[in-house]
């Protein structure tokens, strides 16, 4: 796991179970907790009006990174797990587009659950070209105290 990833796993408060992380499982942590650039229809968690999103996608034609953290102040349910899945494979879908080098996964399937209270489980499964199968499993705590 490179240094940047590692520093932002323990900043997070991520716990990361499964595969050992090579380079396909940090392409995919960096996608999912890269704050992707909110929608002017999107609630803000904060109530301002930051955006956020990753500076380098003015010169990128896709956006970078996930919305998971226009949840993190919300209370965990069933329907915040829902989106936190369908945020986690947005970020990811790009590993399915070709960029004219061939694309980095075969499927990517993501599943959520709520494995102990206030607590969010993303499991990613990776299938790469060659058939190699890559399994994570991310948990956060989800804390609502923070909220306004």
């Amino acid at each position: 796991m490179s240094a940047i990833v590692f520093d932002m796993v323990k900043n997070a408060g991520l716990i990361i179970e499964g595969a050992d992380i090579g380079e396909i499982s940090t392409l995919a942590l960096i996608s999912l907790f890269t704050d992707a650039r909110a929608d002017e229809s999107d609630t803000l968690p904060d109530g301002s009006k930051d955006l956020r999103g990753w500076p380098g996608d003015s010169f990128y034609s896709e956006p970078w990174g996930s919305k998971l953290w226009l949840l993190y102040r919300e209370k965990m349910t069933t329907d915040v797990r829902n989106k936190a899945v369908k945020y986690a494979e947005d970020a990811l879908a790009w590993m399915l587009r070709d960029n004219g080098e061939g694309v980095v996964a075969k499927s990517v399937q993501v599943t959520g659950s709520i494995p102990k209270f206030q607590t969010l489980a993303l499991n990613v499964v990776i299938t790469k070209p060659d058939g190699e199968v890559i399994s994570f499993t991310v948990s956060k705590r989800w804390e609502t105290q923070g909220a306004v």
